[in-house]
This record gives C-alpha cells, sequence and structure tokens, in this order.
C-alpha cells in the first residue's frame, strides 16, 4: 500500500511539473484576428525592403520600414478582417489593401497575397 501512494504521489508531482509550463494559450482557442496580433517580419512587403509590422488588437498597426540607413516608423495604420480577408491601411504611406491570408500550421509564418496584384509576401512572427 505504501508503495502505490509513493508511486500515485510520485506521478501527481510529474504530471503538475509537466503542466506548470503551459503558460501559451493554445493555437486552438485564437480567433483569426488574435492570430495576427503581435509582430511581424518580413523582406519587402512594400518597397523591397525590411519591414516590421506590430499588429494590435484594437484593429491598429504600426509599420518600421528599414531604408539603407534610415529607419522611420509609422504609427497610424488600420487592419481587420472579413471574410477571411485582411484590410490594411498605414498612413499616408500604404492605402488601403486586401489581402487573403494563410497561416502555417503553428501560426508562426503568415503569407499574405494582394488581392490586385497577385503577389504573395511571407511574414515571420517574432
Amino acid at each position: 500500500m505504501k508503495k502505490q501512494l509513493i508511486l500515485i504521489g510520485t506521478l501527481a508531482v510529474l504530471v503538475c511539473v509537466g503542466l506548470s509550463g503551459c503558460n501559451q494559450i493554445s493555437n486552438l482557442f485564437l480567433s483569426e484576428a488574435d492570430k495576427f496580433v503581435g509582430t511581424w517580419n518580413t523582406d519587402g512587403i512594400w518597397m523591397n525592403v525590411p519591414t516590421v509590422l506590430e499588429f494590435f488588437s484594437n484593429g491598429t498597426v504600426t509599420a518600421k520600414v528599414e531604408l539603407g540607413t534610415i529607419v522611420f516608423t509609422i504609427t497610424d495604420g488600420n487592419w481587420s478582417i472579413q471574410d477571411k480577408t485582411l484590410t490594411m491601411e498605414i498612413g499616408d504611406l500604404i492605402s488601403q489593401t486586401t489581402y487573403s491570408y494563410q497561416f502555417s500550421s503553428d501560426d508562426k509564418i503568415l503569407t499574405l497575397t494582394d488581392s490586385e496584384s497577385n503577389d504573395s509576401f511571407v511574414l515571420r512572427k517574432q
């Protein structure tokens, strides 16, 4: 009986330790919009230069664009999702553009395809 209690106790401790490392929300419970929220890197969604996009849950987006040694940030952008289509506008730089999108199985890679030009861009989540 004592050996069974020790075994059960040890097993319970191992299960608790194993589950305590789960500090991220499973992607199964995220909405499509929630998957966008965060910081994404791309090598050239606009002007073929490195760009960092940060999507916020309130529907705003910022863009940090590197033009050689010059880095500028645009903070007055907006984004929304409707019918599997991303609509994004970045200040005066990028007019309203629509994209179809596809997430990788782990939601760390996002492929955007411009609805008008069919150009595709790969973004990687930081």
